[in-house]
């Protein structure tokens, strides 16, 4: 603009080339933003499993059950999520569980710690567990009194502050943005929730028509009537090693890594290291631990991922556990074993990880260890090994038996370090609901046989609310030296996505809308657009491009 007194204001060719640049930006910024809604609503109906969640716990009328039988093969989280499902649809759901014990009085007490037997079958049972908000938002359709029952057991419920980091710079959890009330979740290892859960859905009398049984399914019963479209029943082995047949309208392969329902399909002709350390502590002890300002002595917890992978993907946690426990973990990722067997160990491994911008570790931590180290406390070591992920894709397998479904690591495993693993098997029984209740609402042949295209349709739709689990996976698991890849594939494959995760985790240390995004995703309420928002995406190139 040029200005001169008397004279009328005149505009230079300049300005309307400005305001035009400006105004062409707003218009493109608009569309991508409406593009993007558009995706997100996509992406959250299809993709993110919330609202078939909303839809468990709605009981049915008893007329309207199935007559027949659904076995669930395998009792533990998947198995037992099941189960409840299945009970509102089904007169009659039988868990076949391969743990003797689990189906007596030890497996359902009060407190896991006071359990004679130990699981063998679940790696992480005496490990460090953890589960994502999500969990417990399902947890609460399925079983109102959720509240009552975790405090009668001793489990912490708090909002879903589980201090998150990035490579030890702490990421702000997003409190504000919730309103103040960030959703809850279960402050429990891998024993407290089972053993709730197996007492909410068998040890209260509420749902009479679910049994568990000892034994191991070992094959499918064909239809006696040579109808291949479907099997008639499964054959159990008992722990006096009786083979026993039972009759089923529908059988669920909750096997877990077993995924024993492969090896039953073709019998038929269908088609890391780490290291754990459990410590019991006296009342005296755990007083005596140094807790953080912002924590409390029920949930405190610090979990730090290196930053970087030269060395493998390694870890350190300590995280407050059942009862009196407290749970010290280290692990990497990497060609060979390595074990971390003293709490010296795990001090060397604090100290040398590798932090952003050389954060320091708390000194808390540090000083937890020493004061773990004086007191000489019970410890329970376990070294685990993780076994490789897999994922067999029913969803595009033919001439699968129309009553025969599958989920939770039956299907695929992911990598446990994310938390994942108990919210898939929440979203594979949510599915498995919503597919029931649309099946009794189509007319069948009988009150006793499911739809022919019943699996075909479960499996349609498991893949869509699951298959983020293992993309993910996929994608992280890439980043790590040691990883082999699937054949044709190099390790490069989506390196760019990794950078740029890894730039929104930075910017999440400072910024609210990054922070909320992460907190979203690592606890299972976001959508698989929400990391690609265009402000935040313009934010996060702003940020790299200013060196923060």
């Amino acid at each position: 603009m040029v200005f001169q007194a008397g004279q009328p204001l005149r505009f230079t060719a300049v300005q309307p080339i400005f305001l035009l640049t400006i105004i062409i930006g707003v218009v493109f910024y608009g569309l991508v933003y409406s593009v993007w809604r558009v995706l997100r609503w996509y992406s959250f109906r299809r993709h993110s499993g919330i609202p078939e969640i909303k839809e468990l716990g709605k009981t049915r009328p008893l007329e309207q059950k199935l007559d027949g039988m659904a076995i669930i093969c395998g009792g533990s989280i998947a198995g037992l999520l099941t189960a409840r499902v299945c009970a509102d649809f089904f007169k009659q759901v039988i868990i076949v569980e391969p743990e003797e014990w689990l189906t007596g009085e030890d497996g359902m007490r009060r407190f896991c710690s006071e359990q004679e037997h130990k699981r063998t079958r679940v790696m992480q049972y005496a490990s460090l567990h953890g589960s994502q908000a999500l969990l417990y938002a399902g947890f609460r359709e399925l079983f109102p009194d959720l509240d009552e029952q975790c405090r009668y057991s001793g489990l912490g419920v708090f909002p879903g502050d589980r201090k998150n980091n990035f490579a030890g710079t702490p990421i702000p959890a997003p409190v504000d943005s919730y309103g103040g009330n960030l959703p809850k979740t279960i402050y429990s290892g891998r024993a407290g929730l089972e053993t709730l859960l197996r007492r909410l859905v068998l040890g209260r009398g509420s749902y009479p028509n679910i049994t568990q049984i000892a034994g191991t399914v070992v094959g499918f019963l064909p239809h006696s009537e040579g109808d291949a479209s479907h099997v008639s029943g499964v054959k159990i082995r008992r722990p006096d090693l009786t083979i026993e047949e039972l009759d089923a309208s529908l059988v669920v392969d909750c096997t877990g890594p077993t995924r024993a329902g492969i090896k039953w399909l073709s019998q038929s002709g269908y088609g890391t290291t780490n290291a754990n350390t459990d410590s019991s502590i006296t009342p005296e002890t755990l007083a005596k631990l140094p807790i953080p300002p912002d924590q409390t002595p029920e949930t405190v917890t610090f979990t730090l991922l290196e930053d970087g992978v030269e060395n493998g993907r390694r870890v350190i946690a300590l995280i407050r556990g059942d009862g009196n426990e407290i749970s010290l973990f280290a692990g990497q990722s990497s060609d060979e074993s390595v074990k971390y067997e003293s709490l010296d160990s795990m001090r060397s491994l604090a100290q040398d990880l590798k932090t952003y911008q050389k954060r320091p570790i708390p000194g808390w931590l540090y000083e937890a260890i020493d004061i773990l180290e004086e007191a000489q406390p019970e410890i329970q070591f376990s070294h685990v090994r993780i076994p490789p992920t897999a994922y067999i894709q029913y969803h595009r397998t033919v001439n699968l038996p129309s009553n025969f479904v599958a989920l939770g690591d039956s299907v695929l495993s992911v990598d446990p370090i994310y938390g994942q693993g108990c919210t898939k098997a929440l979203i594979g029984a949510a599915v498995l609901n919503k597919i029931l209740l649309k099946s009794i609402k189509t007319p069948v042949t009988n009150n006793k046989h499911l739809p022919t295209n019943f699996s075909e349709e479960f499996f349609k739709e498991h893949f869509d609310k699951t298959d983020a689990f293992w993309q993910l996976t996929h994608l992280l698991d890439y980043g790590i030296p040691c990883t082999t890849p699937v054949p044709g594939e190099n390790l490069e494959a989506g390196s760019l996505v990794r950078w740029y995760l890894r730039r929104v985790q930075i910017l999440a240390t400072k910024d609210a809308q990054a922070a909320r995004v992460f907190w979203d995703g690592a606890n299972g309420f976001g959508s698989a657009v929400d990391i690609l928002h265009p402000w935040l995406v313009l934010k996060t190139l702003f940020d790299t491009a200013i060196g923060g």
